[in-house]
């Protein structure tokens, strides 16, 4: 750049500053361009966020989208134009219904049935593509044009237009009455009128701009229709599916043994009353005779571990200690191991409310055997 290059560029930046600081008055442009701008950056912030938003919809999953994406930087880093297709979720639907549809085997009804569903989503999945083919043909494709052709031109304008103001109004504020003032007001005029022009072309483009809209909205139609034959002739040919495993009639399953009868242990068999001899009778009615039976021993004493408790206990809901508890806080009932303790309620799943020794507390259910269990 030229010793005049970088003294214009200089004049600009201090141009630019000195507006920023309020120190000078930038030229003031008519409102029609400012409108003008103001919908150009509307457009321009429309058509990047229209596109992103529909191939979200293409293509919903982010980190496929981005795993994609590198493949295909890495296939044009490596001269090679080879790209896979999106998984559409149809299509992998279909991959799950045709693998366990073979697995059960054509003797399978339900087999069969997953194979006809797997038919139909693959087939759902193939109008997917087809959608997605018409969509970046006749909506992505002219908006991403515009994007990359006719807004960029415009802002080129503009830039160039924000550049020759800011060097008309850096001369005006010097006074200067030479040819580089006249020069600088002619730049301008001509920058004004080509980035409003260009502006102006893409304002007044609104026809062919709905008519990509239309063709988004027509596409999505066609899949759908497409889509909602599939599933019906699908409904209709799982219905035949039921309605001939129905008519069949269910066949009787008898479960075959586990072991032979040649392997199976033999049963002891009770004598019969006409087989019982000397030797089956019991052994108190045998050493009496054969007449009543004895008398059962005299009582030799409470049996070990102290008397069982009264019928009365025994009635009431108990539990008997396995371990010994200490209370931690008052209203919970210490006791130690092998103590009886009535039980009054149960809290929760992990306490229960008991009696003993005149005391009501709680205690951990996982501390006692329940013996005779609430009402």
């Amino acid at each position: 750049m030229s010793f005049s290059g970088l003294r214009k560029q200089f004049n600009k930046a201090n141009q630019y500053l000195s507006e920023t600081m309020g120190a000078a008055e930038p030229t003031k442009l008519d409102d029609v361009f400012n409108d003008m701008e103001k919908n150009i950056d509307t457009t321009y912030n429309l058509v990047t966020d229209l596109v992103a938003g529909t191939n979200e919809y293409l293509q919903p999953n982010p980190a496929t989208r981005a795993k994609m994406a590198t493949q295909v930087a890495l296939s044009k880093v490596r001269g090679t134009t080879k790209t896979s297709p999106y998984p559409q979720t149809e299509g992998m639907l279909a991959d799950v219904m045709q693998k366990y549809g073979q697995q059960l085997g054509e003797n399978s009804d339900l087999g069969k049935a997953l194979n006809d569903a797997a038919e139909g989503y693959r087939q759902m999945a193939d109008i997917k593509y087809q959608m997605e083919d018409n969509v970046k043909q006749n909506f992505l494709d002219p908006l991403m044009h515009l994007q990359n052709n006719e807004l960029k031109d415009v802002n080129h304008h503009r830039t160039k237009l924000k550049g020759r103001r800011l060097d008309y109004d850096c001369k005006k504020r010097q006074q200067r009455r030479d040819d580089e003032m006249i020069q600088a007001e002619e730049k301008l005029e001509e920058s004004k009128r080509l980035a409003e022009m260009s502006m102006f072309n893409v304002l007044s483009n609104d026809v062919e701009q709905i008519s990509q809209l239309r063709a988004l909205i027509e596409a999505q139609l066609d899949f759908h229709r497409q889509t909602a034959q599939c599933l019906e002739n699908l409904q209709q040919q799982l219905g035949h599916r039921i309605k001939d495993a129905g008519s069949r009639p269910r066949e009787e399953h008898v479960p075959l043994p586990v072991l032979g009868n040649e392997s199976r242990t033999p049963r002891s068999r009770s004598p019969a009353p006409s087989e019982m001899t000397h030797n089956s009778v019991p052994s108190s009615v045998a050493q009496n005779g054969g007449g009543m039976p004895q008398a059962p021993p005299a009582y030799q004493g409470p049996p070990p571990g102290g008397l069982p408790p009264p019928l009365s206990q025994q009635q009431k809901p108990q539990c008997r200690a396995l371990f010994d508890f200490d209370a931690q806080s008052e209203g919970e009932l210490d006791f130690k191991e092998g103590t009886l303790i009535e039980l009054v309620s149960q809290i929760d799943e992990n306490w229960y409310e008991g009696r003993f020794n005149g005391k009501t507390g709680l205690f951990p259910v996982t501390y006692v055997q329940v013996l005779v269990p609430l009402k």
